[in-house]
């Protein structure tokens, strides 16, 4: 059976896997008769991905500099031995990016260590220019059919990047560690610019809720995009946002433990510790698995319950992490100094507390220390998942263990067997140890059984092969989305040339002016009024602007030029020759605003940043300048309220419109059509949010582009991507008029 037939079976997706990290699954070396060698590493990525039991095709970094003449031969080796293609970094870019940005700032930040930031645009571009590199290599083997499933925090650039190389690339991305709350995330200079990396996505994955909640947040509150429970409305796309906790190979450790090896030292350890209670402890040695909070809570333990010296260990393996970084090494110190006290104040001849050891362990010494511990015992103060309570559970074929979990672990959403603590409150967590100690076997055995359940469920194959389903229905469905088309400029030009009589209708805000957090300063330009008035001039074009706000600043706005105009949408009509207002609804009773004036201030008061106008016929309620979120939510409750009113409700960009009568500028441009079809119109262009839709419009012989600015929505035929593209089509069209007011007239 082909290796590829296990990923097309459970995902449907039958084309390749394009997989980029930091780093490859390989360690090279240069061997005395001056030929490469390369040995597969391990890892927790390397392990997670091995479930997906296909030949996908690795892109990373191989972590040193290559020199020129060494590069082919590495890389036919990469590809040949380990279907890997490596990306060549220099040492300098590589440095900057992996211990300058990503480590240096990017992972204290995530992990809600805003305090350890040592940002600056040095490290920043380093971490731009490896994201195109590695984003340059990808694109090099990138086929019609492929997914590219880009993984962590060194690479959050590299969709966007990508993208633009690649437009139809079908990309995926997952983070391994928490992503911060908007609060912490904010404090990132470059915030908008790593949202807008991995946004360009068909799917971006996480460890837990917790994490993609915080990032859709973020989106709201500092790009300003529409959110849902499950994505990102972003462009003309809707970017799905998943929850995928991974996983371990309980297989692989159910193997070791039947080994001759680990049974043999399971059988030393047991004999060691005999009479003993074991806590154990498997760690990095970095701030955020929270050690010192440990070793405090043993001590705190001794103190607390004097019966467990001399028959309680802690054996506290510390894994050697970035040992030339000076934060770490103060770490170490930190540590090692707890330890010793710890152990001269509560130890004896024969027996310490705690048995340190600042080293690696290898796999079968580790599974025989999983296997004869009583407890596990992880504080980490923020950790995005933590696959060490995985494996000690698998582990723990006779005891039945207890996991004692940090709250602040990604695992802890999952394992919910397990003793939950707080590591910061130091008497909470000897506590539990000693309630852990004590727990009755049918506790234990219940605790155990559920948390094994999960395990053994949720492994790194299930992770894999779920991600990548997910990634190939989310990619299909991108394809299958409404695509509105960018309007080709050229093309409108050429037929605005040959039209004999054009209307051209236009939204204000958003469309020739972008949104403004003080609608009183979105004036026109003198250059939207120049083009204004050359198109007014023109005896072939009329020109329209339907807007929401009022007839007096309309008119002033466009004091001396002839366009027609429309305020407070489609209550108010001028013609364009004409310097008088019709009103377009009847004349009213309008005491229905003193009901609506007091609800609009309760809810400008209660809504920070928020502020309402009143106008002739028409109340606004702004909310551009509140928190997104909160905004958002004081809309919909004011919606809800005016509901239940015998009002018309006008739902805008930020805002919200209330009036007693239901109009729109449709029924005046209908009487302006129907009047200038006589004179040969053959051509309409609406631009922007008009409130008007062509089916609605009088049949005419001619065409009529309908095209939306910023925001696409399905009634539009073309769209623009803000009011400079609008501006651009402006002073286009401004030139043909001028164009055709000085050719000659052409001979009778």
């Amino acid at each position: 059976m082909n290796e590829n037939d296990n990923l097309e079976n459970e995902t449907g997706f039958s084309g390749r896997l394009i997989v980029v990290s930091n780093r490859l699954p390989v360690s090279i070396k240069k061997e005395s008769n001056g030929k490469w060698s390369c040995k597969m590493s391990s890892g927790g990525l390397v392990a997670a991905l091995s479930g997906l039991k296909s030949n996908f095709i690795w892109v990373g970094w191989i972590g040193t500099e290559i020199e020129e003449e060494d590069r082919k031969e590495i890389k036919d080796l990469l590809w040949k031995d380990y279907s890997c293609i490596p990306v060549f970094l220099s040492e300098k870019v590589a440095n900057e990016h992996y211990n300058g940005f990503s480590n240096g700032v990017l992972w204290p930040l995530f992990h809600y260590l805003p305090g350890d930031l040592d940002y600056d645009d040095r490290i920043w571009n380093s971490y731009v220019e490896a994201n195109e590199q590695f984003s340059s290599v990808v694109a090099e083997i990138l086929k019609p059919n492929d997914l590219v499933w880009v993984h962590d925090y060194h690479m959050m650039l590299l969709p966007e990047i990508l993208k633009q190389k690649k437009p139809d690339a079908r990309i995926g991305f997952f983070l391994h560690i928490p992503f911060p709350s908007s609060e912490i995330f904010r404090v990132l200079p470059c915030r908008k610019e790593i949202l807008l990396g991995i946004l360009n996505c068909c799917l971006i994955g996480f460890h837990t809720y917790d994490y993609a909640r915080h990032f859709l947040k973020s989106c709201t509150r500092i790009v300003g995009l529409e959110t849902a429970p499950n994505g990102v409305y972003f462009k003309d796309r809707f970017v799905q946002v998943g929850v995928f906790p991974v996983g371990i190979d309980p297989d692989k450790f159910f193997e070791s433990l039947k080994t001759t090896q680990v049974q043999n030292r399971i059988k030393e350890l047991k004999e060691s510790f005999d009479g003993t209670k074991v806590l154990i402890g498997i760690d990095r040695l970095d701030y955020i698995k929270g050690i010192p909070q440990k070793l405090q809570a043993i001590e705190r333990l001794f103190q607390k319950y004097p019966e467990w010296k001399g028959k309680l260990v802690l054996i506290q393996v510390a894994v050697p992490s970035r040992q030339d970084v000076e934060e770490y090494q103060k770490l170490k110190k930190e540590v090692e100094e707890l330890v010793g006290r710890i152990n001269g104040l509560y130890g004896s001849i024969g027996y310490s507390p705690i048995h340190y050891l600042f080293q690696s362990v290898d796999p079968s010494e580790l599974t025989a220390l999983y296997n004869i511990s009583d407890a596990a015992l992880i504080t980490s103060i923020r950790d995005g998942m933590n696959l060490v309570a995985q494996e000690y559970i698998v582990c723990q074929t006779e005891n039945n263990g207890v996991l004692i979990l940090s709250e602040f672990t990604g695992a802890a959403q999952s394992l919910s067997g397990a003793v939950m603590i707080n590591p910061w409150n130091t008497e909470e967590v000897a506590d539990s140890i000693h309630n852990s100690l004590l727990m009755s076997p049918e506790e234990r055995e219940e605790k155990h059984q559920m948390l094994l359940k999960y395990v053994t469920k949720h492994t790194a194959s299930h992770w894999g092969l779920g991600f990548v389903k997910e990634l190939n229905k989310a990619s299909s469905n991108f394809d299958k989305m409404v695509t509105i088309q960018k309007l080709d400029i050229e093309k409108l030009v050429e037929t605005y040339k040959q039209s004999k009589r054009r209307l051209l209708i236009f939204a204000y805000d958003g469309t020739l002016i972008p949104y403004n957090n003080v609608p009183q300063l979105s004036r026109p330009t003198q250059e939207l009024l120049n083009s204004f008035d050359i198109l007014s001039n023109d005896p072939k074009t009329d020109v329209y602007i339907l807007s929401g706000r009022d007839k007096k600043t309309l008119s002033e706005w466009f004091h001396g030029i002839q366009i027609g105009l429309s305020a407070e949408y489609g209550c108010f009509f001028k013609l364009p020759e004409s310097n008088e207002w019709e009103q377009q609804v009847p004349s009213m009773d309008l005491s229905w605003k003193e009901t609506i004036r007091p609800l609009f201030k309760y809810f400008t008061l209660r809504t920070p940043g928020s502020f309402f106008e009143e106008k002739e016929m028409l109340f606004t309620w702004h909310y551009r300048n509140a928190d997104p979120i909160f905004g958002s939510i004081q809309a919909r409750e004011l919606h809800l309220h005016l509901d239940n009113l015998p009002l018309d409700v006008i739902v805008g960009d930020k805002t919200l419109g209330v009036r007693s009568y239901n109009i729109n500028p449709l029924s005046s441009m209908k009487k302006v059509i129907t009047d200038t079809i006589p004179k040969g119109l053959d051509l309409i262009l609406l631009i922007g949010d008009t409130h008007i839709h062509p089916s609605e419009l009088p049949t005419f012989d001619g065409k009529i582009f309908n095209i939306s600015v910023g925001k696409k929505s399905v009634k539009d035929s073309y769209h623009l991507s803000d009011p400079a593209e609008v501006n651009y089509l402006l002073n286009r069209l401004e030139k043909i008029s001028k164009d055709e007011s000085s050719a000659p007239a052409p001979d009778n």
